[in-house]
């Protein structure tokens, strides 16, 4: 199992104040999906994924895992994109490969093929992007970042307890499935089924349990007092600042130098 949470508490960029580290991966983040091009694109990809691997530290083998996930549903999505369907006997159609079924035709064209390059290039910069933020920054200072740009309480406390029932769930999913495994659970299909049902019922008490107790908790504090009172001591680099200046004005260099 993959312990982002672990990652960013432990990651080569915690120190780096989080409004430099924010402020970095979404400016990528927005001119990547304002501009759809593909050279800005890849550009992004690439220096996101530098900064994941030799500056955040991330293993090679953990960040293939994580892309893995979201380029698998790409896939799916492209085949949509790509292939196109027509009647058999319509004419003038740009055509780069075709195959006849029936009274239908199915066919790829340079259009749908640059298409699906874009889309590709733009989703996994994109997740290149968010990788790099949620790699690199702890929740604590994700919170005081949102607090910062004043960001509706009830908005913030929510999220923060959906990310860390996310991780505490993950971890009680894993330890399950292992004690599961250990008694030969997943031997044949029916223990399989079996296995699973059994899994998603226990995640679903140990769910309503971990709310109930955490509910306890708030009220036993009068239920007034805010979850996460964050006090961040860091202080700003300029030099990273000038960085970010400087990859803004190459990534718009390089968008009109390949707008054609």
């Amino acid at each position: 199992m993959i312990k982002i949470d672990d990652y960013a508490y432990t990651s080569g960029l915690k120190d780096v104040h989080p409004v430099e580290k924010v402020s970095f991966a979404l400016i990528f983040l927005f001119f990547t999906i304002l501009s759809k091009n593909i050279s800005v694109a890849c550009f992004t990809f690439t220096v996101m994924s530098i900064g994941v691997l030799f500056k955040a530290k991330i293993p090679f083998i953990a960040y293939l895992k994580l892309l893995f996930v979201p380029f698998v549903f790409l896939m799916t999505s492209l085949v949509a994109i790509l292939f196109s369907i027509a009647p058999i006997y319509q004419e003038d159609l740009d055509v780069l490969w075709m195959a006849e079924i029936g009274l239908w035709q199915i066919y790829i064209n340079s259009y749908s093929i640059q298409q699906s390059y874009e889309l590709a290039t733009t989703i996994l910069a994109s997740v290149s992007c968010l990788y790099f933020l949620v790699l690199s920054t702890p929740l604590n200072q994700f919170i005081w970042v949102l607090k910062k740009v004043k960001f509706p309480t009830v908005f913030v406390e929510l999220m923060g307890i959906t990310y860390r029932f996310i991780f505490v769930l993950l971890e009680k999913m894993n330890e399950i499935y292992i004690a599961q495994s250990s008694r030969l659970g997943y031997q044949n299909y029916r223990s399989w089924f079996s296995s699973v049902a059994q899994l998603i019922v226990s995640l679903f008490v140990k769910s309503m349990r971990s709310a109930k107790e955490l509910q306890i908790t708030i009220d036993s504090r009068g239920g007034d007092e805010h979850l996460y009172d964050v006090d961040l001591s860091m202080g700003y680099n300029r030099g990273h600042f000038v960085f970010i200046f400087i990859s803004f004005v190459t990534l718009f260099m390089i968008y009109i130098m390949t707008k054609s």
